[in-house]
């Protein structure tokens, strides 16, 4: 079986390497190619990079403070794992912001944020169509934080950005169900269709889109922990010489 990390120390040049090992296991573990609760060797995967395991830890810090990785103790650097509370506080959040930002957008009608909504759910589909997931992500985060702005508030803008980093890791493994649970259509072409229209459409379709969202990445998530139980179920199975 190959090996989830081979080929991730190719593009690694020897400036900015702490930044450049960041990028490489940032996309990794968005890809999917890492699930969370796997660990991260340091050893191997420095040798991987073309780092020193110093450089690794202080990447690894990086990709904690954006929710992708965790420290456990006897297990050290893990692919962060998604919980069921985790997906309802997440999706929670977003509501209090974005039903906010849906409001402001209906009262005020401004044609240029509709314009970037437009071409974002252009962008959006045409990702969707051809399974480039990272696109996808990309269209979705920009979606939302174009929506959020519509506010005219700074402070709500750095929420919802901490927040949007904060669940990356969620929005890839969402992204994800379009294979796992047999999503063939992507739905923010209705939810801009819906923000054209009155407030209460807004909002109602809005939350929605939230509710679809958390009830998929909560099956996504109960799907990994069968896997995962199932896996240990077998390696407990396998006799050892």
């Amino acid at each position: 079986m190959t090996s989830p990390i081979a080929g991730l120390g190719a593009s690694i040049q020897r400036q900015s390497t702490t930044e450049q090992a960041v990028d490489a296991v940032r996309q990794v573990i968005l890809s999917g190619r890492l699930l969370p609760g796997m660990p991260l060797r340091e050893v191997a995967l420095a040798a991987e990079l073309g780092v020193s395991r110093s450089t690794l830890r202080e990447a690894a810090r990086t990709l904690e403070s954006e929710g992708l990785v965790r420290y456990q103790m006897n297990r050290g650097i893990v692919v962060a794992e998604v919980t069921g509370s985790d997906v309802a506080d997440i999706y929670a959040a977003r509501a209090a912001v974005e039903l906010a930002a849906a409001d402001a957008l209906t009262e005020h009608r401004d044609p240029a944020v509709y314009a970037s909504l437009a071409d974002l759910v252009d962008q959006i589909e045409r990702a969707f169509g051809h399974g480039n997931i990272d696109t996808v992500l990309d269209g979705d985060r920009r979606f939302h934080a174009t929506l959020v702005a519509a506010t005219g508030s700074p402070r709500l803008r750095r929420f919802h950005g901490q927040l949007q980093q904060e669940q990356r890791l969620a929005l890839a493994l969402a992204e994800r169900s379009s294979r796992e649970l047999g999503r063939t259509a992507d739905d923010h072409r209705r939810l801009l269709d819906a923000l054209h229209g009155s407030p209460a459409q807004a909002r109602a379709e809005l939350t929605t889109h939230l509710q679809v969202g958390a009830a998929e990445l909560q099956r996504l998530v109960d799907l990994l922990a069968q896997r995962q139980k199932l896996t240990h179920h077998k390696e407990a199975e396998t006799p050892h010489d």
